[in-house]
């Protein structure tokens, strides 16, 4: 059955579906709807064309800085996913010296959330070496600091191939700075970009992050559940009893919130921009999905997921989405409408209609 003609959409948004199973082994049809806001450097926003389109697989950095293509980390996760409890946050950019001759810079993200907020700071530097401690090895001083992107390879983490067997560092295998005999790290390149709540001075120093996390890295990997022997028995295909739907969730962990944002909410990203500080609110809109099942009509609920903030590209990527039962007969299913338009002047609302209502963007793949 052609998919492009039951998925519609009368918003300003990329709306695109694909079957799949659910964690219940039950048939679904997923639909993921994306909006796009470009945001100027003094906070104002407004829809941005092309809208950032919806994939279906993990996109990597293009210029990941990983010794090896063995592991990589990436800059978009795929959306092919039925559910995400909640809201992530991610943030994907570059950290800029506030002044020439800087060797550090702090890069922190703020979403106020009403009854709290979410803030995370680290601490990105030159490039430094990794010298003898009071506690072990350190990184040296650090030289001058350019404009450095925001990836895992520049954080801790990494791999070590010297042994018998391949030894890595389970939340991060693109960094660097892992090494099984710590004093091998002399003189070689150490991360710059640090968690000052998990130093890499210290024993147990962890990797450090805006961007989505793949799903075979802890601690994601950890929550798809138990896939042992008696699963393979009893349950596979279908997914383990314990897995946990925050698998889904790609942003570190404490870059989400349980209660999903609802707009409106202030943003405050500093230090990833060549302003310094970038400040804006998060545009209040919800779309509504409406599902058509033998001629009946329903509004299904949905919340949304995902924020990414694209601090290079100046933009903010919002996505909702749901996951349709599939009918006994999938004729029965007969149209799904993604509708919604978001408070606009009056200027831009003829020029939405013509982009939008002449046609929007749908797809299945």
């Amino acid at each position: 059955m052609d998919l492009s003609r039951i998925c519609e959409t009368r918003a300003p948004m990329d709306v695109r579906c694909r079957p799949m199973t659910d964690a219940e082994g039950r048939d679904v049809l997923l639909v993921v709807a994306k909006m796009t806001w470009s945001v100027s450097a003094r906070g104002q926003a407004r829809l941005a064309f092309p809208i950032a389109p919806v994939t279906f697989f993990d996109q990597p950095w293009p210029d990941a800085r990983s010794g090896s293509r063995r592991f990589e980390s990436i800059r978009r996760a795929s959306d092919a996913v039925e559910k995400k409890p909640g809201t992530e946050v991610i943030l994907v950019g570059t950290a800029y010296p506030s002044h020439p001759e800087a060797t550090e810079q702090e890069v922190s993200l703020r979403v106020e959330t009403g009854k709290s907020s979410l803030h995370k700071a680290l601490t990105v530097t030159g490039p430094r070496v990794w010298i003898p401690s009071l506690l072990g090895m350190a990184p040296g001083p650090a030289g001058r600091m350019e404009p450095t992107p925001l990836t895992y390879e520049l954080a801790y983490g990494g791999f070590d191939d010297s042994g018998e067997a391949l030894a890595f560092e389970p939340r991060n295998p693109a960094g660097t700075g892992f090494l099984e005999r710590r004093k091998s790290l002399f003189g070689r390149p150490a991360p710059v970009i640090e968690d000052k709540r998990a130093p890499l001075s210290s024993a147990s120093p962890a990797p450090a992050g805006f961007g989505p996390i793949p799903p075979h890295w802890s601690p994601r990997r950890e929550l798809a559940g138990t896939h042992d022997d008696a699963w393979s028995r009893e349950r596979a295909p279908i997914r383990p009893l314990d897995f946990d739907p925050r698998h889904h969730c790609c942003a570190p962990s404490d870059q989400w919130v349980e209660t999903p944002l609802l707009g409106d909410e202030a943003v405050e990203v500093l230090g990833a921009t060549r302003e310094g500080a970038w400040r804006f609110r998060l545009p209040r809109f919800a779309p509504e999905f409406h599902v058509t099942i033998r001629g009946e009509t329903a509004v299904r609920d949905t919340h949304l997921d995902t924020l990414l903030i694209d601090a290079d590209a100046g933009a903010v990527e919002l996505t909702w989405r749901i996951a349709i039962p599939m009918p006994r007969k999938i004729d029965h299913l007969e149209k799904v409408l993604v509708y919604g338009i978001p408070p606009l002047p009056d200027a831009l609302v003829t020029d939405l209609a013509a982009r939008v209502y002449g046609g929007g963007h749908v797809e299945d793949t």
